[in-house]
């Protein structure tokens, strides 16, 4: 999601805040094994990507009206997510993001994901090639290379999805739409 602009919007899951202390004890118990030593991301701030929307300039009013009129009522079902693997996530150069991701657990994640690309692209919000998300979620940036490690799931059930407004260079982080889930 880096672009020129610095306001950036997308549709997320957020977890509740049992899931996000079950993911910061996943971090610590990383942390003491491996030697870790960045913070965590504060649990507010946790979340599951599931569609870009872009980048701008300027705060993207219009963009997120259009956004929660198209996605208004989208048809998808509860589900639960559950995230059973932590470790460095393959982004190139250090600082990594550590991250927990699952294996059978994000089904309902990447169903999500589709029916919302679908939606976009019939809105003209989205390319016809599907930008490919791998559901995860990001709790620390760290130096130190973590391995891959299976953990006790960190599960919750999914009943809506959000739209984010991230100001990047301003740590903002603000939840501009709610969609339940009631298909």
């Amino acid at each position: 999601m880096s672009a020129p602009g610095r306001h950036v919007l997308y549709f997320a899951l957020h977890p509740p805040a049992d899931a996000a202390a079950a993911a910061h004890r996943r971090l610590e118990a990383l942390r003491a094994r491996v030697g870790l030593t960045a913070r965590a991301i504060a649990a507010s701030r946790l979340h599951v990507s599931l569609h870009p929307l872009g980048a701008f300039r300027r705060p993207p009013g219009a963009v997120v009206e259009k956004a929660a009129g198209v996605v208004e009522g989208l048809a998808a079902r509860p589900f639960v997510i559950s995230f059973n693997r932590i470790g460095a996530w393959p982004s190139g150069a250090s600082p990594w993001p550590v991250t927990l991701w699952g294996d059978e657990g994000v089904i309902g994640a990447d169903a999500l994901q589709a029916s919302l690309h679908r939606a976009l692209v019939r809105a003209a919000m989205a390319s016809r090639r599907e930008a490919r998300i791998t559901p995860h979620m990001t709790l620390a940036y760290d130096r130190g290379h973590a391995p891959e490690t299976l953990v006790e799931p960190v599960s919750w059930r999914v009943t809506e999805f959000v739209l984010v407004h991230a100001v990047h260079g301003e740590g903002r982080y603000d939840i501009v739409g709610r969609f339940p889930l009631s298909g």
